[in-house]
């Protein structure tokens, strides 16, 4: 059987709907696509990584059929990046950073982080989604956006009744960010979405609006698709398209990922290939095909190490102390040892 995707018409991957004037700009996108040829199901696991927004956004994700949509753990996500992006060795690094205690009384704004609290916005909670099933149907798709306060660019709604008219369905997904601090992180990653639905072959298609971009041509969104299957697969599209990662993982990796993960949305439990790939969105054709190819050289990227950083807050004025007490110290007891080693010569 051979792994390929199909669509008539344009499609995209997902559709990011913001609120009326605000800009919801998509950086990357990651995937993992599933596809069990003996239940005749495919699951979609996706992650968006958007710019870092505080105000509710949609995302509205196109299958072939009506998918069961849920919002699982981000311990699934990093399962599935275990396996396509293995850590290495602790590092353990020591940064010095030099502090006044007079500047930060007398600057400290209100408000500010009390020294040594942690002030790292990449740890910011996950945002709050829920994932609704709102088949091929226009007013349903219409009615949830105005429930939400939601809105499309013409371009996207055109693309929407594309979809529609070739049977496809959209799940939409309302993803509330959570302020925990003044401001929001440069970067948010979104929910965990996996949609399950029947299919007679697995269908993925790529690429994103304009609106969803919402910036100049140049800022196009990272795209990391991996396809778990029973065998190795191809990217049928023109140009040298390498993989990263391809790999057989056994029955036991498979289950040591559902471990991790606390229980795996898709039915897939057996010996598979699993193959991974980094695009670019906009540079590739909306539609990927994927051809079963003969089993290639097991490639895998190099461990990434982990770094721990340290710091080590210095105030400036004990440095100064220390300096002048240093200073004192020889003036004093140097004077008396050279005195007394002049009296010692006579």
């Amino acid at each position: 059987m051979t792994l390929m995707t199909a669509l008539l018409g344009a499609a995209q991957a997902a559709l990011v709907a913001p609120q009326p004037g605000e800009t919801v700009i998509l950086l990357e996108e990651h995937v993992m696509l599933v596809f069990d040829p003996l239940t005749g199901d495919q699951t979609l696991v996706i992650q968006h990584i958007v710019q870092g927004t505080s105000t509710p956004f949609g995302v509205l994700i196109p299958t072939p059929k009506p998918a069961e949509a849920r919002i699982v753990s981000s311990r699934l996500r990093r399962a599935i990046r275990s396996q396509l992006h293995p850590t290495g060795r602790l590092q353990r690094t020591l940064a010095v950073d030099f502090v006044s205690w007079v500047g930060g009384c007398a600057l400290r704004d209100v408000g500010d982080a009390v020294p040594g609290a942690s002030t790292e916005t990449s740890k910011s909670r996950a945002p709050d989604a829920t994932a609704t099933q709102l088949g091929n149907a226009a007013d349903p798709i219409d009615d949830w956006l105005l429930r939400n306060g939601l809105t499309l660019s013409p371009a996207q709604a055109t693309w929407l009744e594309e979809l529609r008219r070739i049977g496809w369905s959209v799940t939409g997904v309302l993803v509330k960010p959570r302020n925990d601090g003044p401001s929001p992180p440069d970067r948010l990653a979104g929910p965990v979405i996996a949609l399950t639905h029947p299919a007679t072959e697995p269908v993925y298609a790529t690429g994103h609006p304009p609106y969803a971009l919402a910036g100049s041509a140049e800022q196009r969104p990272m795209i990391e698709l991996a396809v778990l299957t029973e065998w190795a697969v191809d990217l049928d599209l023109a140009g040298a398209y390498e993989p990263f990662f391809a790999a057989t993982l056994t029955q036991r990796d498979v289950q040591r990922m559902s471990s991790d993960a606390g229980g795996l949305p898709w039915t897939f439990r057996r010996d598979g290939t699993l193959t991974a790939y980094t695009l670019e969105a906009g540079r590739i054709p909306p539609i990927i095909r994927f051809a079963r190819t003969d089993p290639r050289e097991q490639r895998k990227p190099a461990p990434l190490p982990r770094i721990r950083e340290h710091r080590l807050r210095v105030p400036v004025e004990l440095v100064l102390i220390i300096v002048v007490l240093l200073g004192w110290a020889w003036l004093r007891f140097g004077g008396k040892m050279r005195r007394g080693g002049r009296i010692s010569d006579s």
